[in-house]
């Protein structure tokens, strides 16, 4: 599993952008409503993030944290702390592949952080 951070603003571009997906996009917002961070299949066969892609998504505050980091989840509904944007659809867990994501973001950001999607 990835995660992809993104700022509150932006992100909600992004998962409209998702909403098409057959299954649900999880999504975790931090305790201040900051971040919203998405969670992601690795592409396969694995590659990192080209440079101009990581290059353009730091300009935004975007982070793709390393392989390996930790990603806080939510422990419960409550509103207060760590909790679900959108939560994981239930039973097994399939997650959109990290370029399907990046994607989204990428889309967002060109058409401009004042535009939702229908």
């Amino acid at each position: 599993m990835e995660a992809i951070v993104v700022p509150s603003g932006l992100s909600e571009q992004v998962r409209a952008r998702l909403a098409h997906l057959p299954q649900a996009t999880p999504a975790i917002v931090d305790p201040r409503n900051r971040y919203c961070t998405f969670l992601a299949a690795p592409d396969m066969p694995y590659h990192i993030v080209p440079q101009p892609i990581q290059h353009q998504c730091e300009l935004q505050g975007i982070t793709v944290p390393q392989p390996g980091t930790r990603v806080m989840l939510p422990r419960s509904d409550d509103q207060f702390g760590w909790h679900w944007a959108c939560e994981p659809t239930p039973g097994r867990l399939r997650l959109p592949q990290r370029s399907l994501v990046l994607t989204a973001i990428r889309l967002s950001i060109d058409e401009g952080a004042d535009v939702v999607p229908a």
